[in-house]
C-alpha cells in the first residue's frame, strides 16, 4: 500500500498545483498579464511536472510488485482523499461544513475505505 499512498499524494500535489498553474496559463493568456516573469510561477510549473512524473513512478513501482485489483482501488480512494483533504483546506472549502457535515463525510470516506478493505481481503484470500 506505501506504492499507492506515495503515487496518491504525488497525484494530490499534481492536481493542487496543475490548479495554480492553469490561473496563472489563464491570466497569462486571457488578460494579457504574463505571469511566468518570477521565479515562482516557474517553480510552479516544474513541481506540477515532477510531481505528475512522481505519480506514475510510483504507481508502476507498485504494479510491478502487487496486484492491480489491489493497487489501483487503493490509489483512488486514497488519492480522493486526500485531493477532497487537499482542496478543501486549499480553497477553504471546510469552512461552511456544519457538524452534520463534518460526520457524513467521515463517514463516506469510511464506507469507501471498508470497501477497498474488503477488496484487498478478498484478494489475500485467494
Amino acid at each position: 500500500m506505501a506504492y499507492a499512498s506515495l503515487g496518491s499524494f504525488m497525484a494530490t500535489l499534481t492536481t493542487l498545483f496543475a490548479k495554480s498553474l492553469v490561473n496563472l496559463l489563464s491570466v497569462s493568456l486571457f488578460d494579457h498579464d504574463n505571469q511566468f516573469t518570477n521565479a515562482l510561477s516557474w517553480a510552479i510549473l516544474l513541481v506540477t511536472v515532477f510531481t505528475a512524473a512522481s505519480q506514475v513512478y510510483w504507481i508502476n513501482q507498485g504494479l510491478l510488485r502487487y496486484d492491480a485489483l489491489l493497487q489501483v482501488p487503493v490509489f483512488y480512494v486514497i488519492w480522493t482523499v486526500f485531493d477532497i483533504i487537499g482542496g478543501g483546506i486549499y480553497f477553504n472549502e471546510f469552512r461552511a461544513f456544519t457538524t452534520v457535515k463534518y460526520v457524513l463525510f467521515v463517514l463516506g470516506v469510511a464506507v469507501v475505505f471498508s470497501g477497498v478493505g474488503l477488496l484487498a481481503n478478498r484478494l489475500k484470500n485467494h
